[in-house]
């Protein structure tokens, strides 16, 4: 039975924010298409045919030496044993693990703000009127076009059998947004851990600006509380923050993606 939070609460919504995120990695590195390495101190995913999802994450390295962990895991990028991404947050332990990082050749490379909002505050607002046509995606030519909408928007492969897999998992719920028949907007909700997370929320550049993102975000969200999920949570990029608020999302935490520097990458260095 999922254990549902009731309520955000400004001391522990933070968790919930990053492992809403960490428990779709999880769920990727049981696919044979993937590399992974889950365990307590590090975890991290990679696709072996696309660029997404893929990802070091959740490290604790309490009572280690930091600097030997990171090397380690360093020497595994290098050698491309391991993604050249990672993910620090609130479950990442040192707090200051990023100048750790930096130090030893990582640069912040994206920056988001891990957002959330209490899912009954929107049924009390009005929402703006929309064209958009949000549908869920129930079938694997509507998966198709949800992909290609995702990979156009942020230029990358995302690992369609994987997302194929998803859409029969009750924890995934694929949309799609469309205009004049065309898909133009897509998100995907991740029920886990007692919250309803948005992700892979896309619109393609020459629909911006238009509501399209808010109109599904909404749709969604709304799915969500239908099913009994009272806390929405996502991580945003700033302009996707200024977005959010007014929806009522309110910033509790950061999540910054560290990459090692290209002139980092070769092993001798």
């Amino acid at each position: 039975m999922v254990r549902i939070l009731k309520k955000v609460s400004s001391k522990s919504i933070d968790f919930y924010v990053e492992q809403n995120l960490d428990d779709f990695y999880t769920k990727s590195s049981k696919q044979h298409n993937f590399i992974s390495h889950i365990e307590n101190k590090i975890s991290w995913v990679s696709s072996k045919n696309a660029d997404w999802p893929e990802g070091i994450f959740k490290a604790d390295f309490e009572n280690l030496n930091v600097e030997n962990e990171i090397i380690i895991v360093k020497k595994l990028i290098q050698g491309k044993q391991a993604p050249n991404g990672w993910t620090v947050g609130p479950l990442t332990k040192p707090k200051n693990l990023g100048i750790f990082l930096e130090d030893v050749g990582f640069s912040n490379v994206y920056q988001q703000a891990g957002m959330a909002l209490k899912l009954e505050d929107l049924k009390h607002q009005t929402a703006d009127e929309s064209e958009l046509l949000v549908e869920l995606v129930e079938d694997t030519e509507h998966l198709k076009q949800w992909v290609e909408v995702v990979s156009l928007v942020f230029g990358i492969k995302v690992d369609y059998e994987f997302m194929e897999y998803l859409l029969l998992e009750p924890e995934a719920k694929f949309y799609l947004g469309n205009l004049e028949g065309k898909s133009v907007s897509s998100l995907m909700l991740y029920l886990s851990s007692g919250v309803a997370g948005l992700h892979a929320v896309s619109t393609l550049k020459e629909y911006r600006n238009r509501g399209f993102g808010l109109a599904i975000s909404r749709m969604a969200l709304l799915d969500a509380f239908k099913k009994g999920y009272k806390v929405g949570v996502l991580q945003a990029s700033t302009l996707g923050e200024r977005v959010y608020r007014k929806m009522g999302f309110q910033k509790y935490c950061d999540i910054i993606s560290y990459e090692l520097e290209e002139n980092k990458m070769n092993l001798e260095t």
